[in-house]
C-alpha cells in the first residue's frame, strides 16, 4: 500500500472515530450509558424541598411554569425506585402531594449539553411517560415515550409500594441522549395520561462536549502511528 493511501486511511479512521463518538441517539437501559460531567443525585436536599436553583448550571421547575417538583426520601412514601441513595425528585405539585403527581418536570440548562441522562422510577405503571430534549428555545431534538407495557420495570418485578427486598435493578430506567453538538438546553419529563399517577427521576447527569472520547482518541493516535511506521520504513527502503 502506498504511503499516501495509509495516510489517507489513517484520517478517515480518526474521522470515523470522532464522527461515532458524536452520533445523536436517544436510548433507554437498565444500567448508566453516561459518565462523566455534573451528576445530581438530590441527597443533599432534605424531604420535601421543592427544587428550582439549588444546583449550578440547571434549574428545575414543572410543565406550565411556576411550579417547583419536591424532594421525596423514597423509603418514607411510595418507594420509588432509586439509582443511588434514596433521595429522589417527584413531579408533585408544589410540594405536599406525595402521589398524584399531575404536573411533569422540566431542566433548563445555563449552558447546551452534548448529552443527558436521567434514571426515571414508577411503581405503578398507570400511564404512558413523554420524555422530549429540548434546544434553545425549547424546540424539541428528541422524544421517548415510556410506555406503559412493563418496560420500565425490570424483570421479576411487577410493581407495587414497595420493591422486594434485593430488587436488582430497582423498578425504573435509565433515559438518555447524545447529540452531535453541545445543542440540547432542557428535558421535559412527563407528565402521564393518567389521572392520580406518580413517578420521579433521579442521578441527573449531562455534560457538554470537548475533545473526543478516550475511545476517539485511541483509534486516532493508533492510525496515526501506523502512518508514521509505514512512512519509516519507506523512508529506510529508499536509504
Amino acid at each position: 500500500m502506498k504511503t499516501g493511501k495509509i495516510i489517507a486511511a489513517a484520517v478517515l479512521a480518526a474521522g470515523l472515530a470522532w464522527g461515532a463518538s458524536a452520533s445523536a441517539q436517544t436510548y433507554t437501559s437498565y444500567t448508566s450509558q453516561l459518565s462523566g460531567g455534573n451528576l445530581i443525585d438530590f441527597e443533599n436536599l432534605a424531604n420535601g424541598t421543592l427544587v428550582d436553583t439549588q444546583y449550578s448550571g440547571v434549574t428545575f421547575g414543572q410543565d406550565g411554569g411556576g411550579g417547583r417538583p419536591q424532594i421525596d426520601q423514597f423509603p418514607m412514601l411510595f418507594g420509588y425506585g432509586s439509582s443511588s441513595g434514596d433521595h429522589v425528585l417527584t413531579g408533585s405539585t408544589e410540594g405536599n402531594h406525595a402521589f398524584d403527581t399531575i404536573a411533569g418536570i422540566t431542566a433548563h440548562f445555563t449552558s447546551g449539553q452534548n448529552a443527558v441522562e436521567f434514571f426515571f422510577s414508577d411503581t405503578a405503571q398507570l400511564g404512558a411517560y413523554p420524555v422530549q430534549f429540548l434546544g434553545a428555545g425549547d424546540v424539541v431534538l428528541a422524544t421517548v415515550t415510556l410506555a406503559n407495557d412493563g418496560s420500565v420495570l425490570p424483570p421479576g418485578y411487577s410493581g407495587g409500594i414497595f420493591p422486594p427486598p434485593g430488587t436488582s435493578p430497582l423498578p425504573g430506567l435509565f433515559v438518555g441522549y447524545n447529540s452531535g453538538s453541545n445543542n440540547i438546553f432542557g428535558i421535559a419529563i412527563g407528565p402521564s395520561g393518567a389521572s392520580n399517577d406518580s413517578y420521579a427521576i433521579d442521578d441527573v447527569r449531562f455534560h457538554a462536549a470537548g475533545a473526543p472520547e478516550p475511545a476517539a482518541w485511541a483509534l486516532m493516535i493508533g492510525g496515526f502511528a501506523l502512518a508514521g511506521a509505514a512512512l519509516r520504513r519507506r523512508s529506510a527502503l529508499t536509504a
